[in-house]
């Protein structure tokens, strides 16, 4: 019985752990982005008002909005990928302490957390009425972005609300864009 512990010890449980998470949250990106393609991804994507998409205010045409949404979708999924190889490899790297590893393990559970709750709250807002949306979360702060004609003040509480009820953020840090 002892030597099976050795060959399973608490290490190698925990990355086969984070592993099959990170895996997991990776293979649900892809097949959520996969479902969501309505155009050759190889188009230039639509240009925002701003540098960032928490500073962009308005953007025209269908077809820009849908190649805005398409590109903002695989730029976020590039992301999140490129992070949860970066924390694997952090964590097989084999000089890390006990208080770096269950760090690193935190993160790993964060940043699914993150990805189950923007699709979710994504999904929500579809439902809603809300041609598309996208969602960025992260310790402090909530981007929402939306594709509608005209958003009202009732349109936007209802997005906060939606977020509201799936993640706890400070009012003051949550941003609503709109894009049409």
């Amino acid at each position: 019985m002892k030597r099976l512990n050795v060959i399973l010890g608490k290490k190698q449980l925990v990355a086969a752990g984070l592993t099959v998470l990170l895996g997991a949250a990776v293979a649900v990106n892809f097949i959520y982005a996969g479902n969501n393609k309505k155009q050759n991804l190889t188009e230039p994507s639509a240009e925002v008002s701003g540098t960032t998409y928490g500073e962009a205010d308005l953007v025209s045409g269908s077809a820009d909005s849908d190649a805005y949404f398409a590109q903002a979708r695989l730029d976020k999924q590039s992301s999140r990928e490129e992070a949860a190889e970066v924390l694997q490899s952090m964590y097989q790297g084999g000089d890390l302490t006990e208080d770096e590893l269950s760090t690193v393990a935190v993160d790993a559970m964060k940043m699914g957390g993150y990805i189950e709750s923007e699709n979710k709250i994504e999904n929500l807002l579809k439902a809603q009425g809300f041609e598309d949306a996208l969602c960025y979360l992260n310790d402090n702060s909530a981007n929402i972005i939306v594709k509608t004609e005209g958003l009202d003040a009732a349109g936007a509480a209802k997005i906060k609300n939606t977020l509201l009820s799936e993640v706890e953020v400070a009012s003051d840090k949550i941003t609503i864009v709109e894009v049409n």
